[in-house]
């Protein structure tokens, strides 16, 4: 999954900055669907990893309950910087004992659950 996201990274479009990542989702059962960051000059209307991934999933049919795990990998060395996910769209179509996997750039890891979100990012 590791060169997967690697691979997805060089995809993303963050010409303004340097935070950008790639996300993959996984359903339960086993299909895949990835997503990049798309960034523009105004920031606020970047479309974050996650965001397209689960929409791409939604988009062939599937729903809440659905959804077994996500992979979220920075392209920096900082894990903090992956306090900049979207953790909403996240907890609308995970169940909160569903896993979420972070990776940085230099493959440090961290395993949450998606009901713990919100306090584990930093």
């Amino acid at each position: 999954m590791i060169s997967e996201l690697k691979r997805l990274l060089s995809n993303s479009y963050s010409p303004y900055d340097t935070k950008c990542f790639a996300s993959i989702v996984v359903m339960k059962d086993g299909s895949k669907f990835s997503g990049v960051t798309v960034k523009n000059a105004i920031f606020r209307d970047g479309i974050y990893a996650e965001q397209i991934a689960i929409g791409r999933a939604v988009a062939n049919g599937y729903k809440y309950g659905d959804f077994d795990k996500i992979y979220i990998m920075v392209g920096t060395k900082n894990i903090s910087d992956l306090k900049y996910l979207n953790e909403r769209v996240i907890t609308e179509f995970f169940e909160p004992v569903k896993s979420v996997i972070l990776y940085t750039i230099d493959e440090d890891t961290r395993v949450l659950k998606v009901g713990n979100l919100y306090n584990n990012i930093y």
